[in-house]
């Protein structure tokens, strides 16, 4: 019989599904190793824990920090997420305002973490929002295995790429570029085993204004390759004419790894692993209608890239998802969202199996629709303004992203920044430590 020190708050317990409380108790950093238990059986174990459980325990001996910080480790752990526990790796809204300055000259720099669990199972008990204050402005670029990656734009001469995971709290610095990002798009490229950060270069030049398009890869990469530009003449855009303002979408499968924009009627797409463009068409509407569209947001639903229609009149959102990547005769018409009195166009996040889906509207209002009765429900949000007024106030500018809670960092990476460069603002609950028996194995 062996003893196996877990630290849990209440959100995990549910999480570790086999594993019987027996009481509570204090542990410290001492802990000493398991000896009577195999290393591949106390990683079994530790796999099947949530990872914020697993950030906890890297503290109780040397050899489970070695073990649970390995890149082994977190691959293994992030796969059984995908396949078998998706509550392993708990989904989060990380949410910003995308305008770095108030009029005032205050600057918005503060980053809100929400549990979509919370808002999802109870909707009408307040969501704590988790603030985060950065020394400089962030703006999310996009997020990517429990990764959320930011362009550094506190002056306008130079930039560079951070990599933060919310969870563990690493965090990781590209060489500063000068310039700044017109257009950009972060994700992961599975050929390489990478994580790759594209960007739309703008800066002066002799001559004036002059753009390049650049890929950065995080891990010991010294500089910003320059790749091909986008190819807006064969779109039959003009070559000084972007239409790529907001940041790209990634799309990730085991056949291709993009990064996805809206330019006019196409979806522009950037391989991540060849480092190629390519374009599809979005999918066709009713010629009547398409004068009524006011604007097209791509997102990511239930693993396939998905676009929504907001309309100028008060007629449904259309979503629409394509069921075979890069075949424009896929899309399909995924769902009606009424108008509810919302504004267009909303920004869906994510559908649940009870094909509930969580969507932003403009003025950030979170809204659940169920894709079956057609009902809208409006989650409560405790937001803290009294822990960051300026995000709280400035409703109108907000940009949001989803992610997946996890232990990745980038090739098994360390943090290159010797300061913090996200301080946690909301002070953490006390975690609850608690003796666990795991049975035997029968001989």
């Amino acid at each position: 019989m062996t003893l196996l020190i877990v630290i849990m708050n209440d959100a995990e317990r549910n999480a570790s599904r086999g594993l019987l409380l027996l009481r509570c108790h204090t542990a410290t950093a001492r802990t000493p190793p398991l000896p009577d238990l195999s290393e591949e059986m106390i990683m079994e174990i530790l796999l099947r824990l949530p990872a914020r459980t697993l950030v906890s325990l890297r503290s109780v001996c040397r050899s489970w920090r070695n073990l649970i910080s390995s890149p082994d480790f977190t691959r293994n752990h992030l796969r059984r997420s995908r396949l078998r526990n998706p509550s392993l790796t708990p989904l989060r809204i990380a949410c910003y305002n995308s305008l770095p300055f108030r009029c005032s000259g205050v600057r918005y720099d503060s980053i809100g973490v929400l549990s979509v669990q919370s808002i999802m199972e109870n909707p009408s008990e307040p969501t704590k929002v988790d603030y985060f204050s950065g020394q400089h402005y962030y703006r999310i670029v996009g997020s990517c295995h429990g990764l959320l990656c930011f362009f550094d734009e506190h002056d306008y001469q130079n930039t560079r790429g951070i990599l933060w995971n919310p969870c563990t709290g690493f965090t990781f610095q590209s060489p500063q570029i000068s310039g700044q990002a017109f257009s950009s798009g972060f994700g992961y490229d599975h050929l390489s085993d990478s994580y790759k950060l594209f960007g739309i270069i703008r800066k002066k030049g002799p001559s004036g204004v002059e753009y390049s398009t650049r890929i950065y890869t995080f891990g010991s990469t010294l500089s910003w390759r320059r790749i091909d530009d986008s190819p807006f003449g064969l779109l039959g855009i003009p070559t000084n004419h972007f239409c790529m303002a907001e940041n790209g979408v990634f799309f990730g499968s085991s056949r291709a790894c993009t990064i996805n924009w809206i330019v006019n009627h196409v979806v522009l797409y950037f391989d991540l692993g060849k480092e190629t463009y390519a374009h599809f068409t979005l999918p066709d509407t009713d010629s009547s209608d398409y004068l009524w569209i006011q604007c097209k947001k791509l997102c990511v639903l239930i693993n396939c890239l998905s676009v929504c229609y907001g309309y100028l009149r008060t007629q449904p959102s259309i979503v629409w998802q394509m069921k075979e990547y890069g075949d424009a005769q896929s899309w399909t018409k995924l769902a009606m969202i009424s108008f509810h009195g919302l504004f267009s166009p909303l920004q869906p996040l994510y559908i649940s199996e009870t094909d509930v889906l969580l969507a932003v509207s403009p003025s950030f209002k979170i809204v659940l629709c169920n894709l079956n009765d057609g009902s809208v429900d409006f989650p409560v949000i405790d937001e803290g303004a009294e822990n960051d007024p300026y995000l709280s106030q400035s409703i109108c500018s907000r940009m949001a992203y989803i992610y997946h809670e996890s232990l990745v960092s980038p090739n098994g990476l360390q943090g290159n920044s010797s300061k913090t460069l996200l301080r946690f603002i909301k002070p953490k609950p006390n975690p609850i430590v608690s003796w666990v028996y795991v049975r035997p194995e029968v001989q």
